[in-house]
C-alpha cells in the first residue's frame, strides 16, 4: 500500500495490521502476545487483581492524554468514540 497518512489511514477504517515485527512478518494474535509479554514481566494482575489485558491500553492511553491535557475532542475522533463517553 506504501505510506499513507496516519490520519488518512485512520479515516479510511481499512482492516489494515499496524504492527510487525522485525522481520517484517504480521502478528496473527496480538492479544496472546501482549498475554506471554505479562507473563514473562510477571505484571498480569494490577495491584486491585484483576488481569491486565491489550485492551487495558487503550484505558491507560487515553487517561496519560487527559492529564497532559490533550484536548478531548481530538481523542474522541482518534479513539473513535464519543466526547460524552470519555467524559
Amino acid at each position: 500500500m506504501g505510506h499513507v497518512p496516519f490520519e488518512q489511514m485512520i479515516g479510511s477504517k481499512l482492516p489494515l495490521k499496524l504492527f510487525r515485527f522485525n522481520d517484517g512478518k504480521k502478528p496473527y494474535e496480538l492479544n496472546i502476545l501482549f498475554r506471554k509479554l505479562l507473563e514473562e514481566l510477571d505484571l498480569v494482575r494490577s495491584s486491585t487483581r484483576l488481569d491486565r489485558t491489550l485492551y487495558s491500553l487503550r484505558h491507560s492511553y487515553v487517561t496519560s492524554e487527559l492529564l497532559t491535557e490533550t484536548d478531548i475532542h481530538t481523542l474522541s475522533k482518534q479513539m473513535g468514540t464519543s466526547v460524552l463517553m470519555l467524559e
